[in-house]
Parts: C-alpha cells; sequence; structure tokens
C-alpha cells in the first residue's frame, strides 16, 4: 500500500487518520486521512496503520517524540500547528481550521477579562492581527495563523475566557476559519516534534528577560509560573507583547512620546 499524501507527499507518520462513522466496509470508505503536512483530506477503506506497513509508521513516529512540556509550559498535541505569534491551527474533518492561544501566552498574561475575536464572514490574512486579549487596561493583539474567512466562534469562551487560559488547547479553542491558503500557510509554521522545540526555545527566551529584568532565575529543571506578568509586572506589558506576539509587525511601531 502506498503511504504517501497524494497532496504533498508526506509519510504516514505525518497522518492524521480518522475513523467515519456510519459507513459499510463493502460499499464505502471507512477511513478519513487529514494530512499533517498540507491539511489534504482523503478517504480509504483500511487504516493504513493496521496494515502490512505498521512497523515503518512506527519506525517514523518514533523518531518524533512528543514533547508534553518545556519548562512547565504545555505544548499542543502534534496534529496542531503553531505560529510565531502563538497562535495555534487545527485542521479538522471538514477542512475548517480551528483557531486558539498556546499555553506560553496564557502563562505569560495570565487569566483575560474580556477576548476581542472576529465576528463570522470576517476575513484576515496570515501575520495580520485578528484577535486580543483584554486584561485591565492592557490589551494583548495576536496575529492570524492562517488566511481564512471565519465560520464560527467558540460561545462557551466568549462567555467565560477562563476557559482560555485553564484549557488553551480544547474548550479555550477561539473560532473556526475556511482557509483561502492552507497548503502554502502550513508551512510557513511549526508542527510535531517542532512545536515542542520551539516552545523550549520560547521558554529560554523569557527565561533570560525574566533573569535580566526582574532578577528571577529558575532552578535546573525549573518550572515557569503561571500568571508572570502578574508576578512581575515590571517585565513591561507592552514589551511582552511586542517581542513574543506581535513579531511581524512591531518592527514598525514607534516609541511612544
Amino acid at each position: 500500500m502506498k503511504l504517501d499524501c497524494k497532496n504533498c507527499g508526506a509519510m504516514v507518520g505525518h497522518w492524521l487518520v480518522v475513523e467515519v462513522p456510519g459507513q459499510e466496509q463493502e460499499s464505502k470508505s471507512l477511513y478519513k486521512c487529514i494530512c499533517r503536512q498540507c491539511g489534504a483530506t482523503w478517504q480509504v477503506k483500511h487504516h493504513p496503520l493496521k496494515d502490512d506497513d505498521q512497523a515503518k509508521a512506527a519506525a517514523i513516529q518514533a523518531d518524533s517524540p512528543e514533547a508534553a512540556e518545556a519548562f512547565g509550559v504545555r505544548t499542543p498535541p502534534e496534529d496542531y500547528y503553531l505560529h510565531r505569534g502563538h497562535a495555534w491551527a487545527a485542521v479538522e474533518d471538514s477542512g475548517e481550521v480551528r483557531v486558539g492561544l498556546d499555553d506560553f501566552s496564557q502563562k505569560l498574561l495570565g487569566p483575560a477579562d474580556a477576548l476581542k475575536l472576529p465576528e463570522a464572514g470576517a476575513m484576515f490574512f496570515q501575520d495580520h492581527i485578528c484577535m486580543a486579549v483584554i486584561k485591565k487596561d492592557n490589551k494583548a493583539s495576536f496575529e492570524a495563523p492562517v488566511d481564512g474567512v471565519v465560520t464560527a466562534v467558540n460561545p462557551e469562551v466568549r462567555k467565560n475566557p477562563r476557559l482560555l487560559h485553564d484549557d488553551p488547547y480544547g474548550k479555550g479553542w477561539l473560532f473556526k476559519v475556511k482557509p483561502t491558503n492552507l497548503q502554502q500557510n502550513l508551512a510557513n509554521l511549526f508542527s510535531g516534534e517542532k512545536n515542542g522545540a520551539w516552545m523550549g526555545k520560547e521558554a529560554c527566551r523569557l527565561l533570560n528577560l525574566m533573569d535580566s529584568t526582574a532578577g528571577v532565575t529558575l532552578p535546573s529543571g525549573g518550572a515557569l509560573v503561571g500568571d508572570i506578568f502578574d508576578h512581575y509586572p515590571q517585565l513591561g506589558w507592552r514589551r511582552l507583547v511586542k517581542e513574543f506576539f506581535l513579531s511581524n509587525v512591531t518592527r514598525h511601531w514607534k516609541k511612544k512620546a
């Protein structure tokens, strides 16, 4: 059996295979394959990971272990894609993309008082500002991980912004989009084992900033505390937003007089 993505050629270790309920094996496909590399979807009658190439798939996946945490910051599942501005994107069976913010952003900013989210029908592009977290008199804007048109906004997180902080990769998702340039967008994002590696680098950058500004140094094997800005306001809200969340747009900012 050929185990490569029919669109971009990614091997089976980069697939997400989902069982399609309510279909009969004799006449219809039983499984939907979703490529984590490009987002392409297709159906098959047999589960690729249960056929003769199972050992090959296991070997591929063994080379890409999932990192659950980096300095106490939870990394997203391997089939999520991470943007450098700490938003994530997850391709769903329908072809829509679910969007949220990662645990690093929540460890840094703490629970939000309110969220500014796009409305259904709004269109935006990768790296453009599309949402914001509001806490007291401070606002942190975030860049879009993919191009697309908003199809739905999570009503639960609108009513209870705390969900974003407590469950950023699950119930705290923010909105869904119909992507318009998915393959090219995903090529610009982190995924798989790169999620954990990049999150570790971001945690180290933050620790260096904390050490130089607030005099905080974690012991070997230590973890970042939650709600860092609340504990160390001397780090500066605007500085944190500029440094970690708006890397693609802050080069155009001008210092306030």
